[in-house]
């Protein structure tokens, strides 16, 4: 019996000696793994946008959204913006407010299925969050006069209008220009704001699983436009001035007129006010709803079209600004901010004399938003074209050094096949 036990405790002994053989070095340790300390892919959101003009078509069928959604789901994005107002004015939605979408120039489309319903229930299912985009103010296809500000006079009268040649008495509509990239309406009309917060407000309640809703387009067009007579009482009534020349605010020259700072302010303060009226009414339906919003990421050059998304601590230092600009600040009633690094140059040492960089555009933005949301990185695919180096790095700079990452758009990075070039520029700052 004793003899039995000896011989079994030696075939264990045996056993364990063999488990930990590491090839007669005896310092076997367990694998671990490299980068344990960094935080999971899923923590930053890695977001495509879907543009509606550009994949009219494409997306016309549900196997092509759960390709493309399974495609991205691979590469490493977790969410996504679909734009389902686009500049025409009409809806790729189930909308009780505008008609839908199903032509636009040469291009038609025939669906008797939700479009965002989809995406958004496929999204689901591969984990993915999907925000709406909609061109907030752009409500007409110009360059072919199509779209819901060109289907009847409702809208006569408030959209956006710019002096002609800088003529005080030659306005021209924007409804009749050819190359801007959505008709707008006037955003500082009452009956304007209240239309947008209504289609917004339909978004919101009719698709609660959406993760946010992201403002595209929501601005002047330029500096040049706003000149209706609409708008020059409206700036009277909250400057306490009055406007005798439209050319004391831009001399017939272009330049800069007296009341030009006062102007600057006013314009800001109206796109500031109308994203307040829509960040209440989103929250009102449902609280935990962000509410996104994409611009430049040049600060310096937003003073002209009035978005100022700098935090209302910012205090700017420019002749252009009054000392109460600060307050039109709105980045306090962003949840998220697409920070458009929409630049060629990646790194600063390509363009050492300007701002315009992604590597400076990421480095730089919480000078202005100081914190008051969160910010993503967002890059335009189409400026890199097949560079695979330029991709990678414009995608790792902006998810390495923002909150996130949105890449403009599906249709360029199918194009140019982007794809590999994305997933190595993400797989730099997680592996």
């Amino acid at each position: 019996m004793i003899r039995y036990i000896l011989l079994l405790l030696a075939v264990l002994c045996s056993v364990i000696s063999c488990s930990g053989d590491d090839g007669g070095n005896g310092d076997n340790k367990p694998e671990i793994p490299i980068d344990v300390d960094k935080p999971p892919m899923a923590d930053k959101p890695i977001q495509m946008w879907i543009d509606a003009h550009a994949n009219l078509t494409r997306f016309s069928t549900k196997e092509a959204i759960k390709g493309a959604l399974e495609k991205m789901k691979a590469t490493g994005f977790n969410e996504i913006y679909v734009d389902v107002k686009p500049g025409i004015g009409y809806a790729l939605y189930d909308s009780d407010i505008l008609p839908r979408l199903t032509k636009w120039d040469t291009e038609t489309v025939t669906r008797d299925w939700d479009y965002l319903g989809y995406w958004i229930e496929e999204a689901e299912r591969q984990d993915i969050k999907v925000i709406a985009s909609i061109s907030t103010l752009g409500f007409g296809y110009t360059r072919k006069k199509e779209g819901l500000i060109y289907d009847d006079h409702t809208w006569d009268g408030k959209t956006q209008m710019r002096m002609n040649n800088n003529n005080p008495n030659d306005l021209v509509d924007i409804r009749n220009e050819e190359n801007v990239d959505a008709a707008m309406l006037n955003p500082c009309l009452p009956e304007v704001q209240s239309f947008v917060i209504s289609i917004i407000g339909e978004i919101a309640t009719k698709y609660p699983k959406l993760k946010g809703i992201c403002l595209d387009y929501c601005r002047w067009w330029y500096d040049n436009y706003g000149f209706s007579d609409a708008t020059i009482s409206a700036f009277q009534a909250y400057s306490g001035e009055t406007v005798t020349n439209r050319n004391n605010i831009l001399t017939s020259t272009g330049a800069p007129g007296p009341q030009y700072q006062k102007w600057i302010e006013f314009r800001s303060m109206t796109i500031t006010n109308l994203i307040t009226n829509i960040r209440s009414k989103v929250k009102s339906i449902n609280p935990n709803m962000e509410l996104h919003l994409w611009a430049s990421a040049d600060w310096g050059s937003r003073y002209g079209v009035g978005q100022n998304w700098a935090s209302k601590n910012y205090k700017p230092d420019g002749w252009q600004f009054t000392s109460n600009y600060s307050k039109t600040g709105f980045a306090d009633q962003l949840d998220v901010f697409s920070l458009g690094a929409y630049a060629d140059a990646i790194w600063k040492s390509e363009a050492p004399n300007s701002v315009w960089s992604v590597e400076n555009f990421v480095a730089t933005y919480n000078r202005f938003t100081m914190g008051d949301c969160k910010v993503n990185g967002s890059i335009n695919t189409p400026a890199y074209g097949s560079n695979a180096s330029k991709v990678s790095d414009a995608v790792y700079l902006c998810l390495k050094n923002t909150d996130g990452l949105m890449v403009f758009e599906i249709s360029h990075v199918i194009n140019f096949n982007q794809w590999n070039a994305i997933k190595d520029g993400i797989n730099r700052v997680y592996k």
